[in-house]
């Protein structure tokens, strides 16, 4: 992998991870109205989504689900927002790779010129550097 490459796809993860964290802290203040320290968030965000590309994104959910239980929510309120973070997520995601195309094709960058289905991103992001 190249160092343009290298700098594509650590742009992708400091782009999802200020989106997971953002889906988070409004998902948490709107359900629940309750305020987890901010630097907790931020670390469990930047854990969570290298957990959900890298390893399994079924474990990254069990992972949010841990922390919601842990901030002494109700079942009802770690579901709704556990629930509400993740699609969140999963949207920004898609956007971000829309956006990231789109810029590669516009700025003629190479490594984000990307003919690829959703599907294929998937795959991308979750293999990363090889």
């Amino acid at each position: 992998m190249n160092m343009v490459d290298a700098g594509a796809l650590m742009i992708m993860f400091l782009l999802l991870i200020a989106i997971y964290y953002g889906f988070l802290s409004i998902s948490i203040d709107v359900f629940t109205y309750k305020h987890p320290k901010k630097v907790y968030m931020a670390i469990f965000s930047i854990f969570t989504v290298f957990i959900s590309l890298r390893v399994s994104y079924l474990l990254g959910f069990i992972m949010l689900l841990s922390f919601l239980f842990l901030q002494k929510l109700s079942l009802k309120e770690t579901l709704i927002v556990a629930f509400s973070t993740q699609f969140g997520f999963m949207m920004g995601m898609a956007v971000i790779m829309i956006f990231l195309t789109s810029l590669g094709f516009v700025f003629n960058i190479p490594s984000l010129q990307m003919n690829m289905t959703f599907e294929d991103m998937m795959k991308l992001l979750m293999k990363g550097s090889k």
